[in-house]
């Protein structure tokens, strides 16, 4: 069963293995003594993990070592620099050009990461692997999504008609986990179809909100998650898929 803590980890894994994708995306900067110190923990407990379930420090060694392989990858498939700078000057004229040169970068490092998610895998229990597995792969549908039309996702979470309006409503976005009561118990592996009912409604409910601001397709930012989370859990058998339907007048009503 996946409990909070194990959760927080596999988290922590999927985001080492994202970093190939992830870094660029920050600007360069100094760690603070905090961030460094919440590094040095994760990384004792990952360590944890990989000696109680491998039998030794083996299997973290090789996964360092694999960590420091997909980085030498994926520098040498992306301009590093160039990406940096032109990202701290990135606006809503820039990226017409900007995603045209770097998403094809970002693509050819898909492959830079294959080494490290098999590497990770004598670090965890078979149910915990395939959920860092089936994380990891959303990594080229997140490139997508944030490469469609030059970008335009990510911009319009800057609009102000589009923050105008979730301010407005951001208090009612409460309501929405009154559908994850009890989510501590659950076990992944055995999910009910009640379970796979209160995420559906937990999704409903975000998409409800994001229509009041003539946003729906914002949902599909969620979607990456709730898709590949009922694709590897019994919700699989019980659950549609959802799809976004995307309207095309994005003029906002009064909230």
């Amino acid at each position: 069963m996946v409990k909070i803590r194990t959760t927080i980890l596999l988290l922590g894994v999927v985001a080492l293995c994202a970093v190939t994708f992830a870094s660029p995306l920050g600007k360069a900067a100094d760690s603070s003594s905090e961030e460094s110190g919440e590094s040095g923990e994760f990384m004792k407990e990952l360590q944890e993990m990989c000696r109680n379930n491998s039998g030794s420090d083996m299997a973290f060694l090789q996964l360092m070592e694999s960590f420091q392989t997909m980085m030498m990858c994926s520098v040498s498939a992306i301009n590093m620099d160039a990406f940096v700078a032109e990202l701290d000057t990135l606006s809503n004229e820039t990226r017409t050009t900007f995603f045209p040169r770097y998403c094809p970068q970002l693509r050819t490092t898909y492959g830079c990461i294959d080494s490290l998610v098999n590497d990770v895998r004598p670090c965890l229990e078979e149910d915990d692997y395939t959920i860092v597995k089936a994380l990891v792969g959303i990594l080229p549908d997140a490139v997508e999504l944030l490469c469609k039309n030059d970008g335009e996702i990510l911009f319009k979470f800057d609009e102000p008609k589009y923050t105008e309006c979730f301010e407005k409503i951001s208090d009612s976005f409460d309501e929405c986990l009154t559908f994850l009561n009890g989510t501590d118990d659950w076990d992944l592996s055995q999910m009910t179809r009640d379970q796979c009912g209160e995420l559906t409604g937990f999704r409903q409910c975000l998409q409800d909100k994001m229509n009041i601001c003539k946003a729906p397709d914002l949902i599909s930012v969620y979607d990456l998650f709730h898709n590949t989370l009922f694709r590897m859990t019994p919700c699989r058998n019980y659950v549609d898929i959802p799809k976004v339907t995307v309207v095309d007048n994005n003029e906002l009503n009064e909230v």
